[in-house]
């Protein structure tokens, strides 16, 4: 889709997802809300609630991303190349809500799998529209904000599931605590390859904002303490090696 109708189909996308979100907990949906979902599957590895407050600045963005294409001035071919993987974001968005709040956990983790690759589809579409100054903080922060935040949310989702079939503790026999511990490093991985590879502080902040959240669900358990240290540490290194990089680099 292209032009007048990209820009039009993208807006009205992302005001149905907001308005489901919205429903997802005014409701809820299902009489179940993701809290509720989420506390009936309880594992090592979920932030603590507080955390969750991230989705504010993912909505705000998504918003301002809605928004920004849909003006006058990006009605071109540059901008139809976001409109597949936004589109599918929000829709992906949208179905993973009522198959999660109707306790089909088994199908939300392919839907949330979906979702991840398709906002790995829309940052790299993004970043090759070598996005600068406003159009950066418009669409580049936004993609980079949303697909940090579900690569959380893809391992907590299958966290979740494997709690939902029965595996209560951690995969390789290890120790619910210990797993935890490990998926934590593990994103922050991720994390110090976004830094290393495309130099997103955005991406990595997100990821800093839910090791704290990890830390505290479980402030009296070391393992995992140490996990989000671990973590972190790479995280911030890996953020300091970034910004030399690109000091060099001028």
């Amino acid at each position: 889709m292209t032009g007048l109708a990209r820009q039009i189909t993208l807006v009205l996308a992302t005001l149905l997802t907001l308005l489901m979100n919205y429903l997802s907990n005014a409701l809820p949906l299902f009489g179940n809300s993701n809290k509720e979902v989420s506390d009936a599957l309880p594992n090592a590895f979920t932030p603590a609630g507080l955390t969750f407050a991230v989705w504010g600045p993912i909505f705000l963005g998504l918003l301002v991303f809605a928004v920004y294409q849909a003006l006058p001035g990006q009605r071109t071919a540059r901008y139809d190349r976001l409109f597949w993987p936004f589109l599918l974001a929000n829709v992906l968005n949208v179905s993973w809500l009522l198959a999660f709040q109707s306790l089909n956990i088994g199908l939300s983790v392919p839907i949330m799998l979906a979702l991840l690759a398709s906002l790995i589809w829309l940052y790299l579409t993004v970043r090759g529209l070598k996005p600068l100054g406003a159009e950066a903080l418009a669409l580049q922060v936004p993609a980079s904000l949303y697909l940090a935040w579900i690569s959380v949310a893809t391992i907590a989702n299958v966290t979740a599931f494997l709690v939902s079939i029965g595996v209560t503790g951690g995969a390789l026999g290890l120790s619910p605590q210990l797993w935890s511990a490990l998926l934590v490093v593990i994103a922050a991985v991720i994390g110090v390859f976004f830094l290393v590879r495309f130099h997103d502080y955005a991406f990595a902040a997100v990821l800093l904002w839910a090791f704290y959240g990890v830390y505290v669900a479980r402030t009296d358990t070391a393992i995992v303490a140490l996990g989000v240290l671990v973590a972190a540490a790479l995280v911030v290194l890996a953020g300091l090696a970034s910004l030399r990089g690109r000091k060099a680099a001028l």
